[in-house]
């Protein structure tokens, strides 16, 4: 179980059809928005550094030592991270601030907006789940102690925010204030624990709008802190959604006893727990707690170095063509979810359609000589028939298949990226049907990058699906280079078939004399008795380059046409 399985299993509404959840390594704080069917949510993963005598963890901008104590704190980071914006995907809803925030400054209707959600959130996990409390309070402890001094932030207008946020979510705020700030931010704190309480009575049973009196809380809190003039970046702890730059919080060194103390009995009291924090932070040390962050932490640097190992086989493939690099796509399960949705029957029509040939190609012909088969010839006898192929064959018929599959990646596809990734995962629903070895078969994309969505080594399951969902369509279309690599994938095979279906719009595009590579490249596949398919995702451009080609503009194209020169192709590969 890696950190996005673990993030799923926390997830306080398990709907993966509606709320998008992935992990980007590439970020450094949680991002939260929403798609046209519900919440889209992109959390960092944590890095490891250094080599194995001098480690650490880098996470949220935290360093965190690499020893026992450092995979607890991780954990325990990512796990109030993960409450946090579940909660909010379970209570808040941001579109009923569309309409106000068009007349208000943005930056500043941002940071209202997320005091005030925030406040629903922290009610949420109280009135719900009261014993995640000491997870948010670790966290808003350690950002307490990372965040700047308010007499070191010179913008009128930051330092009252950031006050704002620390009182609201701790309890305290870090540095000295001007008498005038500390009203100012009173009333801000105030106004919160009336939404707080407001909210609390919702969840109680009682009758209350929590949006409308919501909106009417964040636009309160805007004209107190509206004259405190340009609002130049909206504070976010680092564990919470990034609105917009936060420079409050710089990179900070984690010691294996912070996040406990005053401050974070303080904010157990803010956030409404117990004010000692005694039993709640004892939690923190339980065994239970500790086994799930190491085997959290295990299995994801197991994982990691799997597909370490898997890149390593295919750098030395990418360095023969001009691909600038080889990798994997980013997760996407929700995405790949959706796109299964709308391919379930084109699937299964392809699938038998398929099957009814495979059937057909695989069939045991019996000899017109040899050892009698006593069951045939009683058959032809009682049918009074006049076969005669009623002997045994000498040993079975066998037949093998090798198949790699490519998507095109490029720029070019993105305004039928939908329509490639669909057809994509149709193809590979198929393959896993049809070919009962794993092994004897691949999925890939490219576009100046090769990236690798299912090697052959690997099974084709939930990490594999999460990558088809996950395909961005950017880059270049180097289409030469990806039938190369696909034909050293397949060239030390030795099935009967060994085939390469490649889908594009028919433009290769990046370098000089591309086309001319593309036709010594498809040259040199059919000397190696390796069987090329193009498919033209909406286009007709694939029959100017491939002998085997169709055009397909939908899921029932794909089961038609694709079939007939799957099929064909098998026939030539044992001489039928």
């Amino acid at each position: 179980m890696g950190y996005l399985e673990y993030a799923v299993s926390l997830f306080f509404r398990k709907d993966q059809f509606k709320t998008k959840l992935r992990i980007d390594p590439e970020l450094e704080q949680p991002t939260l928005s929403r798609d046209e069917v519900g919440f889209s949510i992109v959390l960092p993963e944590p890095v490891i550094h250094g080599d194995e005598e001098e480690e650490t963890i880098s996470f949220l901008g935290y360093q965190f030592p690499a020893g026992k104590s450092g995979k607890l704190l991780v954990a325990k980071l990512f796990k109030a991270c993960v409450f946090h914006l579940s909660a909010h995907v379970a209570t808040s809803s941001f579109e009923v601030y569309s309409k106000w925030e068009k007349q208000k400054e943005g930056r500043l209707a941002k940071f209202t907006e997320s005091l005030v959600e925030d406040a629903k959130v922290n009610a949420y996990i109280f009135a719900r789940y009261p014993g995640k409390l000491v997870d948010i309070a670790f966290a808003n402890s350690l950002a307490f102690k990372r965040s700047k001094s308010l007499g070191k932030i010179w913008n009128p207008a930051t330092r009252v925010m950031a006050a704002s946020l620390l009182q609201a979510n701790i309890g305290v705020v870090k540095g000295e204030m001007r008498t005038e700030e500390q009203e100012i931010v009173s009333q801000v704190v105030n106004k919160l624990g009336q939404l707080k309480n407001t909210v609390l009575e919702s969840f109680a049973g009682e009758e209350t709008n929590k949006d409308n009196v919501g909106l009417k809380a964040a636009d309160e809190i805007y004209h107190v802190l509206e004259p405190y003039g340009p609002v130049l970046e909206v504070p976010s702890f680092p564990h919470t959604e990034q609105f917009d730059r936060c420079t409050l919080f710089p990179q900070c060194q984690v010691q294996p006893d912070d996040g406990v103390g005053d401050v974070f009995s303080k904010c157990l009291t803010a956030l409404g727990g117990e004010g000692s924090g005694g039993e709640l932070q004892q939690t923190m040390w339980e065994k239970a707690a500790e086994a799930e962050a190491f085997q959290v932490f295990d299995s994801w640097s197991r994982e990691k170095e799997k597909k370490e190992k898997v890149l390593d086989r295919y750098e030395e493939l990418v360095s023969l063509t001009r691909f600038k690099s080889v990798g994997f796509p980013c997760d996407d399960y929700t995405q790949y979810l959706r796109a299964k949705a709308t391919t379930k029957s084109a699937t299964r029509r392809l699938i038998d359609s398929l099957m009814v040939g495979f059937d057909a190609l695989d069939e045991d012909p019996r000899k017109m000589f040899g050892v009698l088969d006593i069951q045939e010839v009683i058959q032809v006898m009682a049918a009074k028939g006049s076969r005669t192929d009623v002997f045994m064959r000498e040993e079975n018929l066998s037949k093998s298949y090798a198949w790699v599959i490519l998507l095109d990646a490029s720029r070019s596809m993105s305004p039928i990226g939908d329509d490639v990734r669909n057809f994509g995962i149709c193809l590979a629903e198929c393959a896993k049907e049809m070919l009962i070895d794993s092994t004897s078969w691949g999925l890939y994309a490219f576009n100046d990058r090769f990236l690798i969505l299912k090697d052959s080594t690997e099974r084709y399951g939930p990490k594999i699906k999460a990558r088809m969902g996950g395909l961005r369509f950017e880059g270049l279309t180097y289409m030469p280079d990806a039938l190369q690599l696909a034909g050293e994938i397949l060239k030390s095979r030795a099935e009967n078939l060994r085939l390469i279906t490649i889908l594009s719009d028919g433009w290769p595009y990046g370098y000089s004399k591309i086309t001319a590579a593309l036709a010594e490249t498809l040259d040199f596949l059919e000397r190696r008795s390796i069987s090329v398919v193009g498919v033209g995702v909406k286009s007709d451009r694939m029959e100017n380059y491939f002998r085997a080609n169709c055009n397909i503009k939908s899921m029932k194209d794909l089961s038609k046409r694709f079939s007939n020169l799957f099929l064909e192709a098998c026939r030539g590969a044992v001489g039928l």
